[in-house]
């Protein structure tokens, strides 16, 4: 596994810290947490903490929110046939499930699409549009993708079907030729918030339905338990509107959850309460694994579905085909790191690039992360089929993948993605060309000294500062996610009371008992992938170490817990 460097994040300055403990009587800790993100005077300490659902901007502040919502009662209103189109992904599958649902009450002319991973590829197809044509389809909603699509939805405007596009990935230097486009990051786009995931403006345009056809609110709130899960899952920064979207999405999630989803999740996870990294680990896994594998559509039926008996047999097929994905990812995982411990190249090369034509396609996005765990550097995985090598990169800390792959597009059929993750194809007899020029590119911008992983921390604090009353506040920030982490700590001196042992296959895991004054009974602590420092551990020795504080739930008990991510 990789050895990390520990680093302080900056710290704001004292005089901020001292005036905002002041302001809001908390202590040194919290204080100095909230400047770090930003929160340095009460209001904005209110909003916060205290965020309420009228905060919510207003859709119509889309410029092309008026020429979509007044389209799609057109549409209703002449009883046209609407296609609702979306990705294979938890965000994808999400937007369609909303939109859907949503329209269905107003029309019966109309039907979802998800393309098929492996026939037709990411985002919008040329055999969706041909399937909207046979079957006479006057406009498509395209969630989650189509800003990219310029000639494809130029395709279908000549097959006389109109078409809303709403993303959240950055637009190419020309924007398709659309009816109506709903993404924050076009150019000269007047929404003020720019990190909706797919799902969210999906759900910014029910919204706007709802306030043109002067519905209750409830008729567009409902779906946030939905919207919170593809926000979680697709790692789109929880600050703004998301932060609102995923606190009042994951209060629905746990307290009056859509049929679907809380049939799932009664189905993974035993916890009354869950989390953002609930979420991200047990249930965005399971959706995403029929796409991956197989048909997404089942993932949409299970979101969208009304009868409990069949909510139960599509969770039964997406609970059965994650375990069949993670089998899957953990033998190509297996062959991959052998694959490097077998090549005498690879001590020098800044990059991994693996190649193996039996790999499964719709995993090695997961392996590629896999591999950075393992060896940390800019890593492709690819696998084959018709006719064409294809795969997924993900990158580390300074190194912008996409650029990588713009300066490698003469050897490229096809790509795509953003600065940490993306995905490409090429003919196989360019793939030596293509390894040696992405390794040469990354040997330009990295050094070896950025090949060592780095966990941040956002404070040093001493043993006897964690108390019960610093867990509560700690709890306030949720919820999590990016640009509002989880508070990471740095602490000397801490002690196993002498219970530590290793857990998982191969001891690969370390439990301990941290002695602690402020509680009545030892802190449990969980070091994953570092069951090797059992032996100095429970000795006794005294260690330091980089955790975040969390409460963790088990038969119906609440306990604190570590979650060491480094110890020494």
């Amino acid at each position: 596994m990789n050895n990390y460097k520990w680093n302080e994040t900056g710290l704001p300055s004292e005089v901020e810290v001292e005036t905002l403990k002041n302001s809001i009587n908390v202590n040194r800790i919290i204080a100095t947490l909230l400047c770090q993100h930003g929160v340095k005077d009460f209001d904005s300490a209110k909003n916060f903490f205290r965020p309420t659902i009228d905060q919510l901007h207003n859709p119509f502040l889309f410029k092309d929110m008026k020429k979509a919502v007044e389209r799609i009662e057109l549409a209703i209103d002449t009883n046209q046939k609407i296609l609702v189109y979306g990705d294979y992904d938890v965000d994808g599958t999400t937007s369609v499930a909303i939109v859907f649902s949503f329209l269905s009450q107003f029309t019966t002319a109309i039907e979802y699409y998800i393309p098929d991973r492996y026939k037709e590829g990411y985002g919008v197809s040329k055999a969706g549009i041909d399937y909207a044509s046979q079957n006479n389809f006057s406009l498509i909603i395209s969630l989650d993708c189509g800003i990219r699509s310029e000639k494809l939805v130029e395709y279908s405007n000549s097959k006389g079907i109109d078409f809303i596009i709403c993303d959240h990935h950055l637009p190419g230097e020309t924007l398709p030729p659309a009816l109506a486009i709903l993404d924050a990051k076009v150019p000269g786009e007047t929404y003020p918030f720019k990190e909706l995931s797919g799902c969210g403006v999906g759900f910014k345009l029910i919204q706007a339905l709802c306030i043109h056809k002067k519905l209750p609110d409830e008729n567009y709130l409902q779906y946030l338990d939905l919207v919170a899960v593809s926000t979680c899952c697709d790692i789109v920064p929880i600050v703004d509107e998301n932060r609102i979207i995923v606190k009042f999405g994951i209060e629905k999630l746990n307290q009056n959850p859509s049929l679907g989803l809380k049939v799932l999740k009664e189905s993974c996870i035993n916890k009354k309460e869950l989390t953002t990294s609930d979420i991200v680990f047990y249930i965005g896994p399971r959706i995403n694994a029929v796409g991956r594998l197989y048909d997404a559509k089942t993932a949409v039926k299970l979101l969208i579905v009304k009868d409990e008996d069949e909510a139960i047999d599509y969770t039964e097929i997406l609970n059965s085909t994650n375990t069949e994905r993670k089998g899957i990812d953990e033998t190509i995982t297996a062959q991959a790191l052998e694959m490097i411990s077998n090549d005498p190249a690879h001590p020098d090369r800044f990059t991994n690039v693996l190649f193996n034509p039996d790999w499964h396609k719709g995993v090695i996005g997961i392996v590629a992360s896999r591999i950075i765990e393992h060896h940390y550097r800019p890593t492709i995985v690819l696998g084959f089929s018709d006719g064409k090598i294809s795969g997924s990169a993900r990158s580390i800390k300074g190194f912008d993948i996409h650029e990588a792959l713009i300066e490698c597009s003469d050897l490229l059929l096809q790509f795509g993605g953003h600065t940490h993750a993306a995905g490409l194809s090429l003919l196989p007899e360019n793939l030596p060309l293509f390894i040696d020029k992405f390794d040469e590119i990354a040997s330009k911008s990295l050094t070896r000294d950025m090949l060592q992983p780095v966990i941040n921390y956002d404070l040093k604090i001493d043993a006897e500062e964690i108390t019960p009353s610093l867990i509560k506040l700690l709890k306030q920030f949720e919820p999590f996610g990016p640009g509002n982490m989880t508070p990471i700590f740095y602490t000397e001196n801490l002690k196993d009371s002498g219970f530590a042992r290793q857990m998982g296959g191969g001891n690969i895991h370390l439990s301990l008992n941290i002695q602690n004054p402020n509680f009545e009974t030892p802190i449990k602590g969980v070091a994953f992938k570092q069951g090797e420092k059992y032996e100095s551990i429970k000795t006794g020795k005294s260690f330091e170490a980089i955790f975040s504080i969390q409460e963790e739930e088990f038969n119906g008990r609440t306990n604190v817990q570590f979650n060491i991510r480094d110890l020494r």
